[in-house]
């Protein structure tokens, strides 16, 4: 398996956990919702999916990144 392999396999497994993270997390806002357990939970999930999405989807990370060669 060469490199370019490697990164590609490692995407797809953090992909997956990303995935299920906010799957997890809608679960966790649906019970919230069901049981009326208060809009300070729903929002706090919230905050932790948008971050997911922002670090994963949206690449954030890269701006703090200080090798600007590694360009995907």
């Amino acid at each position: 398996m060469n490199q370019n392999e490697q990164n590609k396999s490692g995407e797809l497994s953090q992909g997956v956990v990303v995935f299920a993270g906010l799957a997890m997390l809608t679960l966790g806002e649906y019970l919230i919702g069901v049981y009326e357990l208060g809009a300070f939970f729903l929002i706090i999930l919230a905050l932790g999916k948008a971050g997911m999405v922002l670090w994963f989807f949206m690449h954030i990370f890269r701006l703090f990144s200080s090798d600007e060669g590694d360009h995907a």
